[in-house]
C-alpha cells in the first residue's frame, strides 16, 4: 500500500511542479511587458516635459519682450503727455494758516460724554 500512496504523491508534486513553472514563466512574461511598457510610459512622459521646458523657454522670452523698458517707454509716450507749462498750476502752502481741529473736546473732561468725537447736550 505504501508504493501506491507514493504513487499517487509523486503524481501530485509532478502536476503541482509544472503548474508552478507554467505559472512562473507567464509571471516573468507579464513582468517584463510591465516594465517594458512602463518604459515607453517614461519615454513619452521625457518628450512631454521636453516640449513643455521649450514652450516654459518660449514664455519667459515673449514676457520679457513684453515687460521690456523700451516698449513700456513707448507706450507711455504714446498714452501720456506732458503738460503744457502754461496749463499748470501750482498749490503752495501758506505758512500762515493753521490747520483745523475735526474732534470737539468736552469741558467738563468726562469720557462718557465724549464718544468718537461727538458730544452729547
Amino acid at each position: 500500500m505504501r508504493s501506491r500512496n507514493s504513487g499517487k504523491f509523486s503524481f501530485f508534486l509532478k502536476t503541482l511542479s509544472v503548474v508552478l513553472l507554467l505559472a512562473s514563466v507567464f509571471s516573468i512574461v507579464w513582468l517584463r511587458s510591465s516594465v517594458v511598457s512602463m518604459e515607453y510610459r517614461l519615454g513619452k512622459l521625457e518628450n512631454t516635459k521636453m516640449e513643455m521646458l521649450k514652450e516654459r523657454k518660449h514664455l519667459d522670452a515673449q514676457r520679457a519682450s513684453l515687460m521690456s523698458v523700451e516698449r513700456l517707454g513707448k507706450a507711455a509716450a504714446r498714452e501720456y503727455v506732458f503738460p503744457d507749462r502754461v496749463k499748470v498750476v501750482y498749490v503752495k502752502k501758506d505758512p500762515g494758516q493753521q490747520t483745523h481741529k475735526t474732534a470737539v473736546s468736552s469741558k467738563s473732561g468726562d469720557n462718557r460724554n465724549n464718544l468718537l468725537g461727538m458730544v452729547r447736550d
